[in-house]
């Protein structure tokens, strides 16, 4: 065939019928979920406004009982074609007939309540599984929930662009997570076996002795599970030495002792605890 009829859509003569139908455009919503539900997987429910087969005419754009006639502008084809002539030689070009739309039909009524579309807006109510370790900004299809085809071909998909809300506890990065632990300095000195909130509960996390505050620590397999592929990401533990905020005599007593044993001058008026925290 012609070159430029295949550029520009030309073939000559082929009506609505004898074209495969388009399928229906595809949607696209939003959808947030909890990093728990990232982590475990579920089935949301959720609302999504779309274009949805006209009940009343059948998607027909007209009441059962019009009037039909031939189209005399493309004599029922359903196209119309022009040609043009241009500096190299005449160029072809055919494109849904203007007057009856491409149907090459034309009716003596349109359908009242969608206004001769073949479609309405509607609100549907839709259930979609979201897999476990799903990613921020990771997007589902739902096959067959977009958009009805205004030729009578297959509905377009719906596609859904999952967010998950941010952690109160917990940082996410890929398969990862990380803990922010506050500890003691006794604890950070002599070591101690402490609970870690996982996302499957209570994980034991034992401090070694002399842990530096911002040391971090991993917790293998406690992270997020792995969309296609086995096993978890880790937890990342990373831990902060707290200084109290406050200190009974006898506390202050133990820790002036403590700083003088290590060969640290202490300056009472100043005080210990405000020494101890300008060096933090």
């Amino acid at each position: 065939g012609d070159l430029f009829e295949q550029v520009f859509g030309g073939g000559g003569g082929g009506g609505r019928g004898r074209r495969r139908p388009r399928k229906g455009r595809d949607l696209r919503t939003g959808l947030e979920i909890d990093l728990e539900e990232a982590y475990e997987g579920a089935q949301k429910q959720f609302s999504v406004e779309r274009p949805e087969e006209c009940e009343v005419c059948e998607g027909e754009g007209h009441p059962p009982e019009a009037d039909a006639e031939t189209c005399p502008q493309c004599q029922g084809r359903g196209q119309v074609t022009q040609v043009q002539q241009t500096p190299l030689g005449r160029v072809q070009q055919t494109t849904a007939c203007p007057r009856c739309e491409g149907e090459g039909t034309l009716y003596s009524e349109t359908c009242g309540e969608c206004r001769g579309e073949g479609y309405v807006r509607n609100e549907a109510t839709l259930t979609v599984e979201v897999p476990a370790g799903i990613q921020e900004g990771q997007t589902l299809r739902m096959e067959g929930e977009g958009a009805p085809s205004p030729e009578g071909g297959p509905h377009g998909d719906l596609l859904i662009d999952v967010s998950i809300r941010e952690h109160e506890a917990f940082e996410r990065e890929g398969d990862d997570l990380r803990y922010r632990l506050p500890i003691s300095f006794p604890q950070a000195t002599f070591g101690d076996t402490v609970e870690v909130p996982t996302l499957e509960g209570a994980a034991e996390f034992e401090i070694p002795t002399g842990t530096q505050s911002g040391e971090t620590f991993r917790l293998e397999g406690k992270g997020m599970p792995r969309l296609r592929g086995r096993g978890q990401g880790d937890l990342f533990v990373k831990v902060q030495v707290v200084t109290p905020e406050s200190l009974n005599e006898e506390q202050r007593d133990a820790l002036e002792e403590f700083a003088e044993a290590g060969g640290d001058e202490i300056e009472v008026k100043e005080g210990f605890f405000e020494k101890i925290k300008r060096a933090f």
